[in-house]
């Protein structure tokens, strides 16, 4: 199996902390190590050899890769030279692998952020999964997850027919999917005991989402087939200007909600969550709903359910009876949200960027 971590993302739910020129994968926001560290660690035991390592990055977070990821090889760094969402993102892994592996691969496309509960029961999850693809090559297979609470920030996927049992993992088919339902659906949908939250991973064989890129998307492959030579080539420029031309689509539009050989992997040992919010960082580090979840210096009185980070050396920060917010401090900007709305702070970047305060991005 190969596996390419993605991390070409800007995290932009989890500003101030996560910045352009310093997203969240490579900061300490849920440890005491870099997303991205914490990852590339919890994925090594499924590897054969290191060099079956990839990581997708954007051109300006080569070096902070190296530094924090040492035993990357660089032939195994895959560039990014713009944001376009995961279609291009993974089309342009899809084709940076075409050159170094054999099409009977089984590659896996995971995220860099991902908190996950269970490391081994993870790994174990993921070989049951290639075992999977490697038996049925014509199948796109992601892992899924047993919801914790009702998210409407997720998709759903329905169990359909069960394709594989093993202990405690299981393999369906995908059934049904339902994206970011309401809370009142969501709650339903969660009762039921059949709906999964989609995870963003991917396993397929190498020369099936080939198949796939080039029946969908053939403009998307060939694009990024040219930019992965621009780039070999270095030619930065020309790849820059080509990649910029492509559509900012998700991998689902692009490719997965176009076929209907989906399957989705389980395991009930598997606790999982997308880091991408406060609100979720605060739920999953900080298991007392009433408790205060602080990183910093702090101080707290008759305060509870706060998510309070500070970044800032010889500061303090001082609560007194406030509830349910998420205060979060660093050099050039202060962002106070209820924690329940924290992740607006989107719209709030967006309004940043409209404003021209690009220094605060």
């Amino acid at each position: 199996m190969k596996i390419v971590i993605r991390a070409g993302g800007v995290g932009t739910r989890l500003w101030p902390m996560s910045r352009k020129n310093n997203p969240k994968q490579f900061q300490k926001i849920a440890g005491d190590k870099t997303m991205i560290m914490t990852t590339c660690e919890r994925i090594a035991p499924a590897l054969d050899d290191s060099k079956d390592l990839f990581v997708s990055i954007n051109e300006s977070f080569e070096d902070i890769l190296k530094k924090q990821v040492p035993e990357i090889d660089k032939k195994n760094i895959i560039i990014e030279t713009d944001t376009r969402n995961t279609g291009p993102a993974m089309c342009l892994e899809v084709c940076f692998l075409m050159k170094t592996c054999s099409g009977t691969d089984v590659i896996a496309s995971l995220p860099s952020d991902d908190y996950i509960s269970d490391s081994d029961a993870f790994i174990s999850l993921l070989k049951t999964s290639e075992e999977f693809i490697l038996n049925n090559p014509d199948y796109i297979l992601t892992p899924a997850v047993i919801p914790s609470w009702p998210d409407t920030g997720y998709t759903y996927f329905k169990a359909g027919k069960n394709l594989k049992e093993n202990g405690e993992e299981s393999i369906y088919s995908v059934a049904d999917v339902v994206e970011k339902p309401n809370k009142d659906y969501c709650e339903e949908l969660i009762k039921t005991g059949v709906h999964y939250c989609h995870t963003g991973m991917y396993l397929w064989q190498l020369n099936h989402i080939v198949s796939l890129f080039e029946k969908y998307q053939p403009k998307m492959f060939e694009i990024c087939q040219k930019v992965v030579l621009l780039m070999e080539n270095k030619k930065i420029e020309e790849a820059r200007d080509l990649y910029s031309q492509l559509e900012k689509i998700s991998i689902e539009s692009a490719i997965t909600d176009k076929v209907s050989k989906i399957a989705m992997s389980v395991s009930n040992r598997i606790g999982w969550s997308d880091l991408g919010k406060w609100h979720i960082i605060k739920r999953v580090l900080e298991k007392e709903e009433s408790a205060n979840l602080i990183k910093g210096e702090v101080i707290s009185k008759e305060s509870n359910n706060n998510l309070i980070y500070s970044t800032q050396n010889k500061k303090i920060i001082v609560v007194n009876d406030v509830d349910d917010l998420a205060i979060i401090d660093t050099p050039d900007a202060l962002y106070i949200s209820s924690l329940k709305k924290s992740a607006n702070v989107k719209e709030l970047v967006e309004k940043l960027k409209q404003d021209g305060k690009l220094e605060y991005l």
